[in-house]
């Protein structure tokens, strides 16, 4: 299942002659970008580079079509669409699209094989200006720790930044979050639009509620269901 929604790329760009073509210079940050991957959203064709050219002389809307590691497979041009529109969060009990990740110590998740535990996901931007938040994150530990199963319970944090950020500024020790980094994509798959964002999900897969407040969370009730 492969989450869409439009957002905005700010293109800038210089074209050189290389052996192979031509070379994109961006100004925003998009590891995945390519104008190999620009498709219509009509006709599903690829956009050849005379048009993508074109199109990029000024502000233009792209929508993106993310896999389950959480890299931009494709992204679709609507001529029609060229608005910046603000996707809603996901509705509660909403089964959530599969997602892989790989921890900052190299550990492998993966949604679909959590089934039968708790999940909590937690939404961060900057590692950094997560020290005046890390509180929240220590009060969950501790309703974790106070479970008498707390194996079931399984706690993530997806940082927008990258690894050594998140290295220096996550200072909990014996936390039970698994930490990865450089989750943009994973954010924009999960419609998250606040920061920092908690989603609680159900042993089914289901999102039982995307709260912003970690107090509300009271572990014991739901794994009771």
């Amino acid at each position: 299942m492969k989450a869409k929604l439009l957002i905005v790329l700010t293109i800038s760009f210089m074209i050189t002659n290389l052996t192979l073509g031509q070379s994109l210079m961006r100004t925003m940050v998009d590891k995945d970008f390519s104008p190999d991957k620009v498709y219509y959203k009509q006709t599903g064709g690829k956009m050849p580079l005379s048009e993508f050219r074109r199109i990029t002389q000024g502000r233009v809307y792209f929508e993106r079509e993310i896999n389950e590691e959480g890299h931009v497979t494709r992204y679709f041009y609507d001529p029609n669409n060229q608005q910046d529109k603000t996707v809603s969060p996901l509705p509660g009990n909403a089964v959530l699209p599969n997602i892989k990740l790989t921890t900052i110590d190299k550990k492998q998740i993966e949604l679909k094989n959590l089934i039968g535990k708790l999940v909590i996901i937690r939404f961060e931007k900057e590692a950094d200006s997560f020290r005046f938040k890390k509180e929240e994150i220590a009060a969950l530990d501790k309703k974790i720790n106070a479970l008498s199963n707390k194996n079931d319970v399984e706690a993530i944090i997806i940082f927008e930044c990258g690894e050594d950020e998140v290295r220096k500024a996550f200072d909990l020790e014996n936390s039970n979050f698994n930490l990865v980094a450089e989750g943009r994509n994973f954010n924009i798959k999960y419609h998250i639009r606040n920061y920092p964002s908690t989603l609680l999900i159900d042993q089914n897969g289901k999102l039982i509620e995307n709260s912003l407040n970690s107090d509300d969370i009271i572990l014991e009730d739901y794994l009771k269901k």
